[in-house]
């Protein structure tokens, strides 16, 4: 339990180490009303009320606040047609929960009508073409489905209209039958195809774990999806359902049997995006030290090129000078190592990370990311098995 505490503490901590400075300088287009005022103010003007939820330690967010919202059409749209306002995630954690915000950026549109209910809903970075197709969809009066299937083509439109269905279905109280939906989705989509892989491995887990909370009929048919992967060596499916059962204690089992397997070693690393939440959750520092980042050093310029390509402009945004992803991409691997005890090694990894990127941003996160985890460090986490 008291790892569990701590852990969140220092999950808490690390979240705020960005929170300073250009990260929360919002773009203009957001107007600093409170939700209950952004809903008055859209009433008053018979606007779409959009809400942007956001977060200071997510790189596509800030992304989009350097680019696609800082866009001239994207704004001249927003001034026309509706009042937005963004929402922390980690400040206001009541609306969050409410709106079922799981990931971020996630964009929320309520019509001029009916402001109670949610009309289009957007996860994940878009580009300001991509964020005005689906403005402007929604103004013509398309669900996001309609608008989805626009852009992807027919080779969606079965998968779209089993969304469609599910949620229809949801909203009317049938969970039983919705879920059916879902798992259509889940056993006929790839999680690699264009455009739609991400609903299978977004989307419907996500669904079928609030399904699973309070449906037996839902949990006994992911619980033989899941026990159906395992047998057909699926760990990435296998793990995915561990966590709509809520039965990660399965995954660390898998876990402490696979780091100790050199034949499973390689299966390990290819799974260690699923598996580092799961581990984190258990404040286990000194397992993902030593077999999700062996070599910290090679991760950290792995990273260090992953954000300098995303500080590339695309034909479409225009990247701030003042973006820099890469301090909030370093802060698991520096945090575990300070978790672990390794202050050697801890050190090489601050002295890289300012080698590469010597802002004043990276020094400021390295030191509260330090701070955070000494606090952390004071309370015996769970030892590794």
């Amino acid at each position: 339990m008291k790892a569990n505490f701590w852990c969140k503490l220092a999950l808490s901590g690390l979240i705020s180490i960005v929170s300073s400075g250009q990260a929360w300088s919002h773009p203009e287009i957001f107007s600093d009303l409170s939700l209950e005022q952004a809903k008055q103010e859209a009433a008053k003007n018979n606007k779409f009320l959009l809400i942007d939820f956001t977060a200071s330690w997510c790189p596509p967010c800030r992304r989009m606040e350097a680019s696609t919202w800082t866009n001239a059409t994207v704004q001249d749209w927003i001034k026309a047609n509706a009042v937005a306002i963004q929402i922390d995630v980690d400040k206001d954690e009541k609306t969050s929960a409410e709106l079922h915000v799981e990931a971020m950026p996630t964009m929320v549109l309520f019509k001029p009508q009916d402001r109670s209910t949610e009309f289009g809903r957007q996860v994940g970075y878009m580009d300001s073409s991509e964020l005005l197709q689906w403005l402007e969809g929604i103004k013509s009066g398309k669900s996001d489905q309609e608008i989805a299937k626009e852009a992807n083509g027919s080779n969606g439109n079965e998968v779209f209209e089993h969304v469609t269905k599910a949620q229809n279905l949801q909203a009317e109280g049938k969970n039983d039958e919705a879920c059916e939906e879902y798992l259509w989705i889940w056993n006929n989509v790839s999680s690699n195809a264009p455009n739609i892989g991400q609903i299978r491995t977004g989307l419907v887990p996500n669904e079928l774990k609030r399904l699973a909370l309070t449906s037996p009929t839902v949990r006994t048919k992911c619980g033989a999806l899941r026990d159906a992967a395992e047998k057909n060596n699926n760990r990435n499916d296998w793990i995915i359902l561990n966590g709509i059962l809520n039965e990660n204690v399965r995954t660390l089992a898998w876990f402490d049997k696979a780091k100790l397997d050199p034949n499973l070693r390689t299966e390990l690393q290819k799974q260690s995006t699923l598996i580092e939440p799961v581990l984190c959750s258990e404040a286990r520092w000194n397992d993902i030290v030593t077999y999700l980042y062996p070599d910290p050093i090679a991760k950290l310029n792995e990273y260090f090129k992953r954000a300098q390509e995303m500080k590339k402009p695309s034909a479409d945004t225009e990247v701030s000078k003042t973006f820099d992803p890469f301090p909030t991409m370093v802060m698991t691997i520096y945090a575990a190592y300070i978790g672990a005890g390794k202050n050697v090694e801890a050190q090489k990894i601050a002295s890289e990370c300012m080698r590469l990127d010597d802002s004043a941003d990276m020094k400021d996160s390295l030191n509260r990311i330090e701070t955070v985890m000494k606090t952390v460090r004071s309370t015996p986490a769970k030892p590794a098995k």
